[in-house]
């Protein structure tokens, strides 16, 4: 048994040693925190160059600007918040009244899709798949092919459509939990060797540092638990086993369906009276998280600086763990729009959108309300102009969006790892890139942590936009966007590692850099005409 462990061990620790040769020593404890507000002038880091646009264009006349964050909720109280969080004016709190008259009662921060009038809140959805799979399995999983009616083969074939589709997920799962358990069963035999050879029920980093193995075979073990607490990989473990478990009783379980509690009555299209106020129900850290990299205060000595001093973040809550669906996504930009958002950020994305029409219509009605959206690429390393990451900027590419921005996420040095390794690419849907590694911003009960993905990446964009939309009202949203583009400072020649391959990133990303606030100001002021 020992035996096998380690040479478990020795192959784990070949691979990983290895790869940990290609990351540059201390790059973490370098860069950790909110960087994104740093600039490669001044501190050889490419953030956005926050700082040194406040340093530049000091305190100047910026208009309040409402920001809706469409996500999992916000944590209203988070002191790195305060002043910083729309308030509906028009609007008692919890006096059971629509006092506005805009449809939603009591909504004070914004409103909450997953909910219902009684304080029930979704926490866990299916994924889509699962929805669009459910009733077809229902109605065809004991008809013959034969037997199958003209008028539902194509209901039919949807339906073999779906099921092999929903039966490769179930197969990714299942490998993916076969790698996970094996390692999660290295880690644990590991720990309780180890822990036999101490004679300690606990392990601390100092006891493994301090030990002295008595042959090669137990300093490799040793070796491999310093590596795994260094490396984080208890932690991966512990966020892995609530991401399987998710996966079986929530995402992927037929029987499974919550929507029951929103009271939602599906047939009814045009119902929009469902939900509650309640915009920090289950547990927000997502959102909060984004909101934090928008506007969180400044230079108060407490959370992180957000980008956008003059932010008002609105909350609406409609991503699950699990996919969202669409109508309420659409409901919440409409919302967005109808309340006074002038720019809105989406961190979120699925393979499937049956009722995409709905958000694409959304879209529209923001368009000519001229409010700016700003959506997270993806974190698939998926190609988006093949593999579409919904809700999409290009109506079924039919059409693009000239208010719609895709963010794609980035590393802070530019080189071989400027581009995030997770990130979602597209030379022609994904517009540019933003920080998205290890970006330090608020979690919910007050606290912060780091984070990465295209989700932090996307509300970059969004706190630039934010500034400008306040610092130069005139401009409209689709001419800050393409300010915002062409802040980048791009590097055509510049090669990244990514997917395996030394790539041209110009091949990847239509403005393969990252915004500028400094130079978006430049650009804005001399196109205001200010």
């Amino acid at each position: 048994m020992k035996h096998a462990l380690v040479l478990f061990l020795s192959f784990f620790l070949s691979v990983n040693l290895a790869l940990a040769q290609d990351e540059p020593e201390g790059l973490l404890d370098q860069y950790e925190g909110d960087w994104f507000n740093l600039s490669p002038e001044q501190n050889n880091v490419f953030g956005v160059s926050v700082n040194e646009a406040y340093k530049h264009f000091a305190d100047p006349e910026i208009q309040p600007v409402i920001v809706a964050v469409i996500d999992d909720g916000v944590d209203v109280s988070h002191p790195d918040l305060k002043g910083k969080l729309w308030i509906n004016a028009n609007e008692i709190p919890e006096n059971g009244i629509d006092d506005d008259a805009n449809g939603y009662i009591d909504d004070i921060y914004g409103w909450n899709y997953l909910g219902n009038p009684d304080g029930e809140n979704i926490e866990h959805e299916n994924i889509e798949i699962v929805r669009l799979y459910r009733p077809l399995k229902e109605r065809f999983e004991n008809v013959d092919a034969e037997a199958v009616p003209k008028a539902d083969k194509k209901a039919y074939k949807e339906y073999l459509f779906y099921k092999a589709a929903y039966d490769e997920k179930i197969s990714e799962l299942n490998s993916e939990y076969s790698q996970y358990a094996q390692l999660a069963a290295l880690y644990q035999g590991a720990s309780a060797y180890m822990k036999e050879q101490l004679k300690s029920e606990e392990l601390t980093i100092n006891d493994l540092i301090k030990y002295q193995p008595e042959n090669e075979d137990d300093g490799q073990v040793r070796d491999f638990l310093l590596m795994a607490e260094q490396e984080g990989l208890r932690q991966y473990l512990t966020e892995n086993d609530s991401y399987f478990e998710s996966s079986i009783q929530y995402h992927y379980n037929i029987d499974f369906n919550p929507r029951t509690i929103v009271n939602e009555a599906e047939a009814e299209r045009n119902n929009t009276a469902y939900g509650n106020p309640m915009v920090w129900a289950g547990n927000p850290d997502h959102g909060t998280h984004v909101a934090g990299i928008i506007g969180a205060v400044r230079h108060n000595d407490n959370g992180i600086n957000g980008i956008a001093k003059n932010a008002r973040i609105m909350s609406l809550r409609v991503v699950p763990d699990g996919d969202e669906r669409d109508k309420d996504v659409a409901l919440a930009i409409r919302y967005a729009v109808n309340n006074g958002a002038k720019v809105i950020n989406m961190s979120f994305g699925k393979d499937y959108s049956p009722e995409k029409e709905l958000i694409y219509s959304a879209i529209e009605y923001a368009s000519a309300n001229d409010v700016l959206l700003i959506h997270a690429a993806g974190n698939d390393s998926e190609n988006n102009d093949k593999l579409a990451n919904y809700p999409d900027g290009t109506m079924g590419k039919r059409k693009s969006f000239e208010n719609w921005i895709t963010v794609g996420a980035s590393g802070p040095l530019r080189d071989m790892t400027f581009i995030a390794e997770f990130s979602n690419y597209g030379k022609k849907s994904v517009d540019i890139l933003a920080p998205g590694v290890d970006i330090l911003s608020l979690v919910s009960g007050g606290g912060v942590d780091s984070y990465s993905g295209t989700s932090m990446a996307a509300p970059v964009v969004s706190g630039i936009a934010t500034v400008l939309r306040g610092a130069y009202p005139n401009l409209s949203a689709n001419e800050i966007k393409e300010i915002i583009l062409q802040s980048a400072d791009i590097d055509k020649k510049l090669h990244v590692m990514f997917l395996g391959d030394d790539l041209k990133i110009k091949k990847l990303i239509r403005n393969p850099g990252v915004p500028s606030l400094f130079m978006s100001l430049v650009i804005a002021k001399v196109k205001s005409g200010s």
